[in-house]
């Protein structure tokens, strides 16, 4: 649907006020689709952020801090998130060997599970997701302008 039926508009927007309402109108409702697809899980979009970072740098780990900078919202408060991961067996938290102060967090394997299943059910490539009906080209020229507009 276009943006100016979704906003009930009847005037047409000037091209660059259009483009930065449909960048936010399209954010809220991929954080809204988000929700709904991971609350079976019991995660939220940041809490899955945290396990899809954790996952790619397994078996490694990362301390809080480098998972915040690699976060999408960086403004999460991140200890607690990992806090509430550990406590639902998603994450392990493990002292630096070399400085006491420091806790490194890796995925356990009820979080690799779940991510899997997440993938499994669809979330991430199934058919009526969010940019399913792009093709390849499209999904990265779309990625590109992206990438573009924050320049």
């Amino acid at each position: 649907m276009k943006l100016e039926a979704e906003l009930k508009s009847s005037k047409p927007l000037p091209p660059r006020q259009r483009a930065v309402l449909n960048i936010l109108f399209t954010a809220s409702w991929l954080d809204c689709f988000l929700t709904r697809h991971l609350r079976p899980y019991g995660l939220t979009g940041p809490q899955y952020n945290i396990l899809r970072i954790l996952n790619g740098s397994a078996p490694k780990g990362l301390s809080v801090l480098d998972i915040k900078s690699r976060m999408l919202d960086r403004s999460s408060n991140v200890s607690r998130l990992v806090e509430k991961l550990r406590l639902a067996g998603f994450v392990e938290r493990v002292p630096h060997t070399q400085d006491r102060r420091m806790v490194i967090v890796t995925i356990s394997e009820s979080g690799k599970k779940t991510l899997m299943d997440i993938e499994q059910a669809g979330f991430v490539n199934g058919q009526g997701n969010p940019g399913s009906s792009l093709t390849e080209s499209e999904a990265m020229d779309l990625a590109h302008l992206l990438d573009k507009f924050r320049e």
